[in-house]
């Protein structure tokens, strides 16, 4: 009789998580916001923000789809029933509604060698433009120089430069960061999560490099949050997330994710304060 009281107690309780809404979480091949294999597998910085979710918003089945960043985009434009975590809350979204701002990353930064510093008398900054007028300096750069609007502008210009190494494999942050510690060039431009990650990957120890703010760019920040179709489900599941949000925020276990990934030596000073300004008091 036991038994069977445990098996109906079973069948009910799957037949009410079967009975429950789908909700599909988008995820892409972008480490360090999601890790797909490899040592870190799943501890990427969206992969937790997916899991506090789903772990908050139990009204829900939820599964995970692995896709290209592009396809994903066109479902959701098409309309269809599943959400990305982690798009740019501040650029225009002509087909998707998106969620309060969830993490805050800094601009790009140039990092250089420790045992180069007497090149880089610039402690509380450098002037991306000046610096590339410095001809015995080395840029190691990716080659699609897009590095944002203000950036950009600066480097295209000396795309042709002797002193600039454009770098166009598949291994383009990994390679500039092994090429740094070789001192094979004198520094490169990154986002700070992004040479954390590749630093930890390769097992490269970061503080043997220092990482300079870029003048042009100082102050500019950027915050991701989750999109959804612009259709009447999807707006339904982002009230559902900004309530999670305005809730949790605020709590250790999202000031951490973001202390581990978007805190570094350039920005410490100022980060809370902003994140208090830029997340915090954004309700939508």
């Amino acid at each position: 009789m036991r038994l069977l009281l445990v098996l109906i107690a079973l069948l009910s309780t799957n037949v009410m998580a079967e009975n429950k809404p789908l909700l599909t979480w988008y995820i892409a091949n972008w480490p360090p916001a999601f890790i797909v294999d490899g040592v870190g597998k799943g501890t990427g910085y969206a992969d937790v923000l997916v899991n506090i979710l789903e772990r908050e918003m139990p009204e829900y089945r939820h599964e995970q789809k692995l896709l290209p960043y592009t396809r994903l985009l066109k479902y959701i434009e098409r309309g269809n029933e599943g959400c990305y975590p982690t798009n740019v809350y501040d650029k225009k979204h002509d087909f998707g509604v998106v969620s309060a701002p969830i993490v805050l990353g800094s601009g790009h930064n140039i990092y250089i060698h420790k045992d180069n510093l007497s090149k880089f008398p610039y402690p509380n900054g450098v002037s991306l433009a000046k610096l590339l007028d410095k001809s015995e300096l080395t840029l190691g750069v990716r080659g699609d120089l897009e590095f944002g609007r203000t950036l950009s502008s600066i480097l295209k210009p000396h795309k042709n430069d002797r002193n600039m190494i454009t770098r166009s494999s598949q291994d383009l942050a990994d390679g500039l960061v092994k090429m740094l510690s070789r001192k094979r060039i004198d520094y490169f431009i990154e986002y700070n999560f992004v040479v954390k990650f590749v630093a930890d990957k390769i097992e490269v120890d970061i503080n043997d490099f220092l990482e300079i703010s870029i003048l042009e760019n100082r102050g500019e920040y950027m915050r991701g949050a989750v999109e959804c179709p612009n259709t009447p489900w999807g707006r339904d599941v982002i009230a559902k997330v900004n309530r999670v949000l305005v809730n949790r925020r605020g709590g250790a276990e999202f000031r951490n994710l973001n202390k581990k990934w978007f805190v570094s030596a350039t920005n410490k000073n100022q980060y809370w304060s902003k994140y208090q300004e830029l997340i915090l008091d954004v309700k939508q």
